[in-house]
């Protein structure tokens, strides 16, 4: 049996340093054990968007707002600190580990106690479960987030009494800790049916009937709240606050309104100049700005009508100004949060001790609002501007083209109408699309759009780019690239951290050189809440705040 000593070092692809900005910081400790936290009391937080789907391992329930909700009931066997760093989740797991290399497998040593709040012990079961429904060999019909990694499992073995799970590779997955990060009820899967009537219907339409995790649901009422209270099985160290209530408001602005007015307790946003002076405002609240894992980028389709054309792509991935889009956005409120130049890692990450983020932009002279030489591209491949409007090589004029963003964001919204504005110099109209977090993602993944403002998690390594721009993946809208998924392969079963940078490194310049991705900034994130509480962190990765909720209390 070989070492596992680097091989988990490189799995935590999750682990990295973000380098710091002056205005953006997480100035809160995050030793939780320091602060004195009292038992009981109830905490009322804001939400936009309101539960869609309920399987959060399904296409359309993995959103960032369904993932937060439903943390609290579900186990994982990882967490991300606030500081990036990736650890075990010692309530779970007494282990964790590698233990042979040749092939891959990996042992999880679950906690006895370990049980569903009905008092079903947690085991090997829920791992085969949750494996399976991700995996397309076993479960073609199944319509999950994304399937690698799961799909690279050969075979599970479980111990007698389920608390030894042991999963064989088919080939080296660096990535081992990133899955299995919502573990499914295998019994309550079999009281749904079979693995996709399960998985697409029983966990998509139902809310869970069970939890994994420190609180429990009582009631949901749709678009108005959800209510959560302690799980009374729950085997970790015990949560403080009996109830959590969600409210959805779907307005930034409204959620501020209802701080002040006291309608709840906590707000979880990106910010905006005009939140950031509100809350600053406020008496009684801590005010926590912190960047994320996750990037704001424009994104174009490939395919369809005039999008196919590599030509137009070109130049409206030369001609926007990416700079002037932050500065007039986060720049306002945090100046010192960098224009990103690559859409594989976030400025000042690491992979292991390795620097990970390259200047991949510069290089192709992408987002430098260069109208000049956008202009030229069109021009030589038989494009013109004619009275104000760009005419097709055909003689025919291009037809309006539609950016889809999402209406709830202030900030997205922001993005759009300057993409807008922008790209007015090469004679393009932009309509923009800005809908609602219900059909936001649908379209999204169906590609009805030509340009999009979104976000993306580099929580996963090369899974994050993957799961998006992957020929046929789970949340693909068409793009696909022979290159791009070689290397993808290539990445997600390189071990050695310099040999895996380079290799994402060279698939963000496909990425970038295809127009399908145009890197902005890390998204900032806002906490403000009423300091009688306590615990609450800006948390980097896509699962959000919720990560430590058992921990939240009032200050004794």
């Amino acid at each position: 049996m070989k070492s596992t000593r680097q091989f988990v070092a490189v799995a935590a692809l999750a682990a990295v340093v973000v380098s710091g900005c002056s205005k953006i910081s997480n100035d809160v400790s995050t030793d939780a054990s320091s602060i004195a936290v009292a038992d009981g009391g109830k905490l009322t937080l804001a939400a936009s968007s309101p539960m869609v789907d309920w399987n959060p391992l399904s296409a359309a329930g993995d959103t960032t707002g369904q993932r937060q909700q439903q943390w609290p009931f579900y186990p994982h066997p990882f967490l991300t600190n606030p500081d990036t760093t990736v650890v075990p989740n010692k309530a779970l797991l007494e282990s964790a580990e590698v233990v042979s290399t040749s092939p891959m497998k990996v042992e999880y040593k679950l906690q006895q106690k370990a049980v569903w709040s009905d008092g079903t012990p947690i085991t090997g079961k829920d791992f085969e479960y949750t494996q399976a429904v991700q995996d397309p060999k076993k479960c073609a019909a199944c319509k999950a987030a994304f399937t690698e990694g799961y799909s690279k499992i050969t075979s599970i073995e479980t111990s007698g009494d389920g608390k030894t799970v042991t999963m064989t590779y088919a080939e080296p997955f660096a990535a081992w800790q990133t899955l299995f990060n919502y573990i499914l009820p295998a019994h309550v899967a079999e009281s749904y049916g079979d693995l996709a009537t399960s998985f697409n219907t029983g966990f998509t339409k139902n809310p869970p009937k069970v939890s994994g995790g420190p609180y429990v649901l009582k009631d949901y009422q749709d678009g108005v709240s959800m209510t959560m209270v302690k799980n009374p099985k729950w085997y970790g160290e015990p949560a403080h606050l009996d109830t959590i209530t969600t409210r959805y408001i779907s307005s930034q602005g409204a959620q501020i309104t209802a701080l002040q007015n006291g309608e709840v307790d906590f707000v979880y946003q990106n910010p905006t100049l005009d939140t950031v002076n509100q809350v600053k405002a406020m008496n009684g609240m801590k005010v926590l700005l912190g960047s994320t894992l996750t990037y704001y980028h424009l994104g174009m389709k490939t395919t369809g009508d005039v999008m196919a054309d590599p030509a137009l792509r070109r130049a409206i991935a030369t001609a926007v100004n990416l700079d002037d889009m932050r500065k007039r956005t986060v720049g306002q409120y945090a100046p010192d949060l960098v224009t990103m130049k690559s859409s594989a890692y976030v400025p000042g990450q690491k992979v292991g001790d390795v620097p990970a983020y390259h200047d991949n932009t510069d290089e192709l002279n992408i987002g430098k609002g260069d109208t000049k030489a956008a202009l030229e591209i069109l021009q030589n491949a038989g494009y013109k501007v004619t009275d104000g409007k760009l005419i097709l090589p055909d003689g025919k004029p291009l037809r309006d083209l539609k950016l889809l963003t999402l209406s709830t964001d202030v900030l997205r919204m922001e993005l759009a109408q300057i993409a807008q504005s922008q790209l007015k110099q090469l004679g393009i109209t932009i309509v923009i699309d800005p809908a609602d977090s219900a059909r936001y993602s649908p379209a999204l993944r169906q590609g009805s759009f030509d340009l999009m403002a979104t976000g993306t998690a580099l929580d996963l390594g090369a899974l994050s780019l993957q799961q998006w721009y992957g020929t046929g993946a789970a949340r693909s809208f068409g793009y696909s690239s022979a290159e791009a998924d070689k290397l993808f392969a290539e990445a997600a079963a390189e071990l050695d951290p310099a040999k895996q940078v380079a290799l994402m490194n060279q698939i963000d310049k496909v990425l970038l050189a295809d127009g399908v991705v145009m890197p902005l900034f890390a998204s900032p994130q806002m906490a403000v809440y009423r300091d009688k509480y306590t615990n609450i962190f800006i948390n980097p990765s896509k699962y959000g705040t919720t990560m430590n909720v058992e921990q939240w209390g009032l200050r004794k």
